[in-house]
């Protein structure tokens, strides 16, 4: 049987667009004390190890064959060490326009990941509404663009950390619903921070950080309510709907940062921010009202 997105994915979603949305002032924050991959690499540790001490804690029960210890850590490679890597090292390079739209073809390029490796059933709608919603953030973004000042390696960073992030959701997606929610993703997470640990010492970062006050706050932000909690709200979604519908939603990511600047940073709107905020809206709307396949129950 088919149905829309249920009223509880919606709201669900939209937290989870908030709580990435706020990611990006606390990155910016931060980042003057603490090397970007190493700053990344902590952030990934910290909400790995929040999640571990909760499944302990709970005394959930943990399985790892060698099956599927293997899937986590191609997982956490992907979703955690070159998405937040992308984000971390695009954020001091590019104008912020421009990584805030390579940054949001993450879902189209989960999308078809999704379809070449699952054959997600991908009806018309839905890849309507994720066209519109992606211009949307185009045309949000283009006040904010400067494809002159744009340097290539911060191109490919962000490209690097959507591309990472949309494989390693279609790999969640697979996932979800097959075991405990708070040992998967904080295994990941874990994971995610080796391999950014690894790549911060190859590229020869500088390993000390600056225990600000701001960063600390920073860092307790980023890792437990925008990482800990939003990988197990997302987590729990992809168990109970498709994954591009709910990916949609991450086109609200761009909306939530205008809204965190009006209001903490006194930023007003332009004309060209409130029609790329209606055109997302309309092509969440697109989604959200398409009928949705049914998810079978995993025995």
């Amino acid at each position: 049987m088919n149905q829309s997105l249920s009223v509880r994915a919606v709201a669900g979603m939209v937290l989870v667009a908030f709580l990435w949305a706020i990611c990006f002032p606390f990155i910016v924050m931060g980042l003057p004390d603490a090397p970007p991959l190493l700053f990344a690499a902590l952030r990934a540790f910290l909400a790995g190890f929040c999640l571990i001490l909760i499944a302990l804690g709970k005394g959930r029960p943990i399985s790892l064959v060698p099956r599927k210890f293997l899937l986590l850590t191609v997982i956490g490679f992907s979703y955690t060490g070159m998405g937040l890597g992308g984000m971390f090292l695009g954020a001091g390079k590019l104008g912020p326009g421009l990584a805030t739209v390579l940054a949001n073809a993450q879902p189209l390029f989960a999308a078809v990941l999704s379809l070449l490796i699952f054959r997600e059933v991908i009806t018309g709608r839905v890849v309507a509404g994720l066209l519109v919603g992606f211009i949307g953030v185009v045309v949000l973004a283009t006040p904010e663009m400067e494809f002159g000042n744009a340097r290539f390696t911060g191109a490919l960073y962000v490209l690097g950390g959507a591309i990472g992030t949309a494989f390693g959701n279609v790999l969640l997606k697979y996932q979800a619903g097959r075991d405990d929610i708070y040992w998967s993703m904080g295994i990941q997470l874990v994971i995610g921070s080796v391999f950014l640990g690894i790549a911060s010492v190859s590229l020869g970062e500088d390993l000390d950080i600056q225990w600000t006050w701001t960063f600390t706050t920073a860092i307790f932000i980023l890792a437990i309510p925008a990482t800990a909690l939003m990988v197990v709200l997302w987590y729990a979604l992809l168990a109970s709907a498709p994954l591009n519908s709910l990916n949609s939603f991450t086109f609200l990511t761009p909306v939530f940062g205008l809204v965190i600047g009006i209001l903490l940073f006194g930023e007003t709107f332009s004309l060209m921010e409130v029609i790329g905020i209606g055109i997302t809206i309309i092509g969440l709307i697109i989604i959200v009202k398409a009928p949705q396949p049914s998810i079978p129950k995993r025995t």
